[in-house]
């Protein structure tokens, strides 16, 4: 006896899985896993179709749906249920779609799980963890995976809707016993009473790590309910839109509510769209002028344009609410008005980079007739105390237990002093030890930041283009990289001890270049006065204005910047360009 023969598909992390080990509870119902038959239908019907033997008036068609029929029995020979539902991505192809109503004899049954793209691509973050989302984003691989499901999905409903009967996540996870009853009307199958508190995936588990590379992408709790609730916008961040897509199986609707102008504020800055950005951090600021995170984000705008007193007014706003960093230093001490005399605590946090650009302002406050004590991070407490300025450093968290007057932001410090933008200075602050200097210059690299940082992901950039672009330059090279991403190095780059802070500031010192991402080794080199190119991303760290080269905090620096979005070859192709011309140079002189 011929056994009947339905289909499910779907979009990628939509259900379907899941929704096949219900299903194979059912006596009557066997659920594949996702099966290789339609990939061999599908070679079939396309070499047919091409010779149009898919005509419905040709005498061939006939031996085209015999041939198909006999390959799907005897897929599923070893079957002994009455039922098969066939679990494919390719199945609503209408070219299969095509073919299946012949060898049927009438139109196919597809079960079609759905979710909102953005949910889906969610899911897929939440599993594979990436420490880097933009990679992980530009891959390629999971997403056009997504894409193509989808696409292939619509396709196949506009070309031959009433084949479909479309099964919303959301709703299996809400209303589950309604859905089945669905899906059981829909295959004219009696009633049957599913355990949703005991499932099984076993029949139908799929080997995740060798078919995506992420284990556990497929696994199935015993229990049937939702296992996340977070806003994919949380996972997403700035990606979030390019997953927005019509939900066709549901009138056309977006598949959640239009992001807040705060939202597209921040997606249009990481995306280099400043135009797009300051329209709506104006638009924010007349609408919202109590929201502290409208302000902070303005900071970023305004002091990229050089609008140092203001910017710094506004970043003070969401500094102060914890928006960045802590929200103040453990201590009774009142805040620095920026007029008051004696010892102040400049605390610097965040990032360590941060901190060590922060530093510079001690020499500021000193001048204004101040004692300075540093506050930070504990490893750069030795490089701190060299500031000139500085008469102690203290640890974070331990700011309560060193005498001082009044307390200071490192971060916002310009705003406290009353600094425009002719008050900056670049000139080199933390001392530079004395090395002995080899008969080649040599070259400092430094390729990856701290991946725990939230926004590490947006400056990271593939090794290779760094090595590719500096190898041939007439240098000797060593690596500033520490711990993470060290086991890049190349052979031809020397490897130096960085056990602490203390060895990576004479090594710096050593150096004649230092080539680095945006990352802590850039802000240290370029605070000792060592030449320091930097690669930064389309939207740069708001010390580093809107474009050309230089920035006004650092003399020694050059930026070299991403140009497009997700591109990053552009600034090596300059760093490159810019080595070649040093070594024509160096060729003259000689």
């Amino acid at each position: 006896m011929k056994k009947q023969l339905h289909f499910l598909s779907g979009i990628p992390r939509s259900g379907s899985t899941v929704l096949a080990a219900i299903l194979n509870q059912n006596p009557m119902t066997h659920v594949s896993t996702t099966s290789g038959l339609v990939h061999a239908l599908d070679g079939l019907a396309n070499t047919w179709h091409s010779a149009g033997l898919l005509n419905e008036n040709d005498p061939e068609r006939k031996k085209l749906a015999q041939t198909m029929r006999g390959m799907i029995d005897a897929f599923y020979e070893d079957t002994e249920k009455a039922v098969v539902i066939d679990k494919g991505r390719g199945w609503p192809i209408p070219i299969i779609m095509g073919a299946m109503t012949q060898v049927l004899g009438h139109k196919p049954k597809i079960i079609a799980t759905v979710r909102p793209v953005p949910d889906c691509m969610a899911s897929f973050v939440r599993v594979a963890k990436p420490e880097d989302l933009d990679d992980f984003m530009y891959s390629g691989q999971l997403a056009d995976h997504l894409k193509a499901a989808y696409i292939s999905l619509q396709s196949g409903y506009e070309a031959m809707p009433e084949c479909f009967l479309f099964v919303e996540y959301d709703k299996l996870m809400d209303n589950p016993k309604r859905e089945l009853d669905r899906i059981h009307e829909f295959l004219e199958l009696p009633p049957f009473d599913y355990d949703l508190s005991n499932i099984d995936g076993t029949p139908v588990k799929e080997d995740d790590e060798n078919l995506h590379g992420y284990a556990g992408m497929h696994d199935i709790k015993p229990k049937l309910e939702r296992q996340h609730k977070q806003d994919p916008r949380d996972l997403l961040k700035y990606h979030y839109n390019q997953f927005c897509q019509p939900e066709f199986w549901s009138d056309g609707k977006r598949t959640l509510p239009e992001l807040d102008d705060l939202d597209l504020q921040v997606a249009a800055g990481k995306i280099g769209d400043f135009v797009e950005g300051w329209r709506l951090s104006e638009k924010l600021h007349a609408e919202r002028p109590t929201d502290h995170r409208a302000a902070y984000n303005r900071s970023w705008y305004l002091l990229k344009q050089g609008k140092i007193g203001e910017g710094y007014a506004q970043m003070n706003r969401g500094r102060f609410c914890g928006i960045i960093g802590d929200r103040h230093p453990d201590t009774p001490a009142p805040e620095w008005d920026g007029r008051s005399k004696g010892t102040i605590l400049l605390y610097c946090d965040h990032g360590l980079g941060d901190q060590l650009h922060q530093v510079r302002y001690a020499r500021d406050l000193v001048a204004r007739g101040n004692k300075v004590v540093v506050c930070c991070s504990g490893p750069l407490a030795q490089i701190m105390a060299q500031v000139e300025g500085v008469s102690a450093v203290v640890q974070v968290g331990a700011e309560y237990g060193v005498y001082h007057d009044f307390w200071c932001y490192g971060m916002v410090a310009p705003y406290y002093l009353g600094y425009e933008m002719s008050d900056l200075r670049g000139d080199a602050y933390i001392p530079k030890p004395t090395t002995i200097k080899g008969y080649k210059k040599r070259i400092g690299l430094r390729w990856q930041g701290n991946s725990k940082f939230e926004d590490d992901h947006n400056k990271r950039f593939p090794y290779e283009l760094m090595f590719q672009a500096v190898k041939e330059a007439d240098y000797e090279f060593i690596s500033l990289q520490r711990d993470e991403g060290a086991e890049a190095c190349p052979t031809w780059v020397k490897r130096v001890p960085l056990n602490t802070w203390a060895d990576t500031q004479a090594a710096v010192a050593s150096c004649d270049l230092v080539i680095s991402s945006c990352t802590s080794v850039s802000h240290l080199a370029a605070a000792m006065g060592v030449e320091t190119w930097v690669v930064i991303p389309v939207m740069g760290y708001y010390l580093y204005a809107l474009d050309g080269d230089k920035t006004p905090y650092y003399d020694t620096m050059t930026l070299f910047r991403q140009e497009v979005f997700g591109d990053w070859k552009a600034p090596f192709d300059r760093i490159k360009e810019r080595l070649n011309a040093n070594k024509a140079v160096m060729r003259r002189v000689v």
